[in-house]
């Protein structure tokens, strides 16, 4: 299949959803996205593209969350769940030191960043935003957290646009809005439509940095015309 060059948006056919996954996977990146579990789209590892809420919408209203069938199979076809990245980039237990006690006394040792490459595949605009802003807490002032930018500093950021927002959403409030326009590697925009009436579900890819458009160029994609 002919493919588009990395530094253009091109389209990536739904069933070639799994080769930009195994594609990171072979860059060394544990791959985290949205999935169903307990009632709920959270995030957690994807093993494959199927484990994506395929044909799921969230209901969301104050103090309601339920899950819904969709009448189409979107793969991101919801709004942001109970779930966000902050349990990747700021894990709630992380150990910072140990000591230990010999004949020659206590001694203290600092424990090491650890830190997963990892991709976060579905992360919405929203989501980008608010990553930005734990950047400039964390990485950005006098004082830096170590363990924070290890963790930082090994993501790949899949953005994707959103399409369906909730009455509960608030982006534009803080100049936001539903498309990602800056602050990732990758950016999917999923398409439902037709093409010449037949039916299609494809992605629009553009690449946001310099390593996406190294993994663009990798897909198997087809240039993107007016119409998508």
């Amino acid at each position: 299949m002919p493919t588009k060059r990395a530094t253009e948006p091109a389209i990536l056919a739904r069933a070639d959803l799994d080769v930009l996954l195994d594609a990171l996977r072979a860059d060394g990146y544990r791959v985290v996205g949205p999935t169903v579990l307990d009632g709920a789209i959270v995030y957690a590892e994807l093993p494959t593209a199927a484990a994506l809420p395929s044909g799921w919408t969230d209901e969301q209203q104050p103090a309601s969350y339920r899950l819904a069938r969709r009448e189409d199979d979107a793969l991101f076809g919801y709004a942001v769940g109970p779930h966000s990245w902050k349990q990747e980039l700021l894990p709630p237990r992380v150990r910072l030191w140990q000591a230990g006690r010999s004949n020659a006394g206590v001694t203290v040792e600092e424990e090491p960043p650890v830190s997963i490459p990892t991709a976060f595949v579905g992360v919405r605009p929203c989501e980008l935003a608010a990553i930005a802003i734990q950047d400039r807490v964390f990485l950005g002032g006098s004082f830096v957290d170590r363990d924070y930018a290890a963790r930082r500093a090994d993501v790949f950021l899949v953005a994707v646009d959103c399409g369906d927002p909730s009455s509960l959403c608030f982006c534009t409030s803080v100049g936001g809005g539903p498309g990602a326009t800056d602050d990732f590697d990758l950016a999917l925009t999923e398409l439902l439509g037709s093409v010449d009436g037949v039916g299609e579900h494809r992605f629009l890819v553009r690449a946001g940095s310099p390593a996406g458009a190294l993994l663009l160029a990798r897909l198997p994609v087809t240039p993107a015309s007016p119409g998508d």
